[in-house]
């Protein structure tokens, strides 16, 4: 159930754990073009791989047969109120490597070696407005998120967080809680469930938040985001920036309440796709 390592693509690809000075270079290699890093004080040294990986921590690579790394992932021993845990700092694969199964891969190696280092949690940080990260952690992982960081590392430079706060949800994955088939929130949910941010259009026809409501009380809810972010900050600014506001507000007010975020549902009914994480209240919170 927890195989140590990994290999796949009919054996092209290995992911295991960083042995050697290279490996560690070929992980640097493969976190400038996952990506698109130009500034080198955004890549981790290799001195601090080292140090996690001998202590507690984890420097995973998925290496070709010639030592080139095409994904990496980097983690360190952390704590989630009083538990240990492995916190995944990043888990990345570079763009010729995308959407192959690839990032799911070397999360599940990295998930067996969590385990078989006597560790059941794993945690890391994701933008909340990256729908497709939430579909990826949520419905294809099994994390739950109950916790929002306001602008997590400050003003960065870097090709992805240039102008805009850090914001960040966190991940926690329990060791055990890979979803069951039939888990994972189906599109009518829209109908059946309050959504907390309402919405319109702009006068350049974008859909945009008009007011989050904050005192929400149904065991469960709809918190939408926008399905491709990049191209709303590449285009209207302002409007990804409402979103931003929207959003931040309204996970804020909910994980207050007591929700968790454990789904995101896609919905293309009106012929368009909208996202919206799925929260719900476990019994006796709120």
């Amino acid at each position: 159930m927890f195989p140590p390592r990994a290999a796949l693509m009919d054996n092209e690809i290995t992911i295991r754990r960083a042995e050697s000075l290279a490996d560690y270079r070929a992980c640097q290699d493969a976190q400038r073009k996952a990506w698109g890093i130009t500034e080198e004080g955004y890549v981790i040294p290799v001195a601090t791989m080292v140090g996690a990986n001998l202590h507690g921590g984890l420097v995973l690579g998925a290496f070709l047969a010639g030592g080139t790394a095409v994904a990496m992932s980097f983690g360190f021993l952390g704590r989630l109120a009083e538990r240990l845990c492995l916190y995944s700092q990043l888990t990345g694969v570079v763009p010729s490597y995308q959407s192959r199964g690839l990032g799911y891969a070397v999360k599940i190696v990295q998930r067996s070696m969590a385990h078989a280092e006597g560790l059941d949690l794993i945690a890391w940080a994701f933008d909340p407005l990256q729908a497709g990260n939430a579909h990826f952690n949520l419905n294809r992982l099994g994390a739950r998120v109950h916790r929002y960081i306001d602008n997590m590392y400050g003003e960065r430079t870097d090709a992805l967080n240039v102008g805009v706060p850090t914001d960040r949800l966190i991940a926690e994955w329990e060791i055990d809680s890979l979803p069951q088939p039939g888990e994972t929130p189906s599109p009518d949910a829209k109908a059946r469930l309050p959504c907390l941010i309402r919405t319109g259009r702009n006068p350049e026809g974008r859909l945009v938040p008009l007011g989050v409501q904050t005192s929400a009380n149904a065991p469960r809810v709809l918190l939408e985001v926008p399905p491709r972010i990049a191209d709303l900050r590449r285009d209207q600014p302002e409007a990804a920036e409402a979103w931003r506001l929207a959003v931040r507000q309204a996970f804020q007010a909910s994980f207050a309440a007591g929700y968790h975020a454990v789904g995101l549902v896609r919905d293309e009914s009106s012929g368009e796709r909208r996202c919206y994480y799925e929260l719900d209240r476990p019994e006796g919170r709120g």
